[in-house]
């Protein structure tokens, strides 16, 4: 496959999350953050410009600045018709800007944006500054006092965000789904939502909780509705757990050992069926997301071997075949809090993917065509 970098060097550029729509509406710009340093995890004075970059000349034309991004997400960058979205700070707090590039005009939303639903004007909103003090790799660098981080908060969690008049309110806490797991591992540990998805109708939503203990973390997966209600543990706390997507409005793709050995199950909404998917063809985990028609799963690996090569592929469902897009060698370097995973994404016409790499030293994006598959 013909795989092109889509940003240019020597600034860095890269987008963050799996599973998220980068283009606009016309196809022609993508979104990125842009920084001049990519090599430690970025500190609250650290800053990336926010903007477009165009498919045909590669230029990065920026639109505003933010210290509120990691590595690894960078600032949750959504499209919310012809404005997209990304995370900020204003006067200690985190909130969320939509830009519309078109007019320069800018409104906030309060409240960190996680998810954007596909069908209504909302979103799901997660606290990333205390999560900088849960797991640093997917939060928000701040100075706030890790002695004030409460381990399982009455008054954190999953916040519904009303990206019409910009406002926010608490639907599900932590401490909520910790007690509804019944876990008495957790007692006292920290923990925190990730991860928030919403399905293919936006009824229903998925996420992660984590909770801290000595030597890492445990996790468990749930799904709620975007209001709060109905929230129901698919996967307890005991299993490893790992990426997901939804191929329908009810069924779920997720790595997990549930069934025995790590990889890839599909199952539906509250059922437990797990079902083995594409065992022996696809990896045991990795960034997975379905192509726009479902015919497709688009995925990764980390860096494997002593080469240290991050796959790329496409999986045909229905014939239960592998595509290999490229291998990209990451340096030894690229590890931890700077790792640079592929988080491949794909176009709303599902004839393109994007990617972040540092496969040519500099942390960048790339396209790859798949209109000859």
């Amino acid at each position: 496959m013909d795989v092109n970098r889509l940003s240019t060097p020597p600034q860095h550029h890269f987008f963050g999350y799996y599973g998220i729509n980068p283009w606009d509406s016309t196809g022609t710009h993508h979104l990125a953050l842009e920084t001049d340093f990519h090599t430690h995890r970025p500190l609250p004075a650290d800053v990336a410009a926010v903007g477009l970059i165009h498919r045909e000349t590669h230029d990065f034309t920026a639109y505003a600045r933010t210290s509120a991004f990691n590595l690894q997400q960078g600032s949750m960058l959504h499209w919310i018709g012809d404005a997209f979205t990304f995370n900020d700070w204003e006067d200690g707090t985190l909130v969320s800007r939509a830009v519309h590039p078109a007019t320069g005009i800018v409104r906030t939303i309060q409240g960190s944006i996680a998810a954007v639903s596909p069908t209504a004007p909302i979103a799901i909103g997660l606290n990333y500054a205390r999560m900088a003090h849960c797991r640093a790799v997917v939060g928000y660098a701040n100075k706030m006092n890790p002695d004030d981080i409460v381990a399982q908060p009455e008054d954190d969690g999953l916040y519904l965000l009303n990206l019409q008049d910009g406002s926010a309110r608490l639907v599900l806490s932590i401490a909520e789904v910790v007690r509804r797991s019944g876990g008495e591992r957790l007692v006292g540990g920290r923990a925190w939502f990730n991860h928030v998805l919403f399905n293919t109708d936006g009824t229903r939503l998925l996420f992660f909780c984590r909770c801290r203990h000595e030597n890492g973390f445990d996790s468990s997966l749930w799904t709620v509705n975007p209001d709060g209600s109905d929230v129901a543990m698919q996967i307890p706390f005991g299993y490893r757990v790992s990426h997901f997507d939804w191929r329908t409005p009810t069924q779920i793709l997720v790595s997990s050992d549930i069934t025995g050995e790590m990889g890839f199950v599909v199952f539906s909404d509250g059922a437990c069926d797990f079902m083995p998917f594409g065992r022996g063809v696809l990896p045991s985990d990795g960034h997975a997301s379905f192509s726009p028609d479902r015919q497709w799963l688009l995925c990764d690996t980390y860096p494997r071997g002593s080469r240290r090569l991050a796959q790329l592929m496409v999986y045909h469902i229905a014939e239960n075949r592998k595509v290999v897009l490229g291998e990209f060698h990451h340096e030894k370097q690229f590890t931890g809090d700077i790792r640079c995973d592929l988080h491949p994404r794909w176009a709303p016409d599902g004839t393109t993917v994007t990617f972040d790499s540092v496969h040519e030293g500099s942390r960048q994006i790339y396209r790859v065509d798949l209109s000859l598959l």
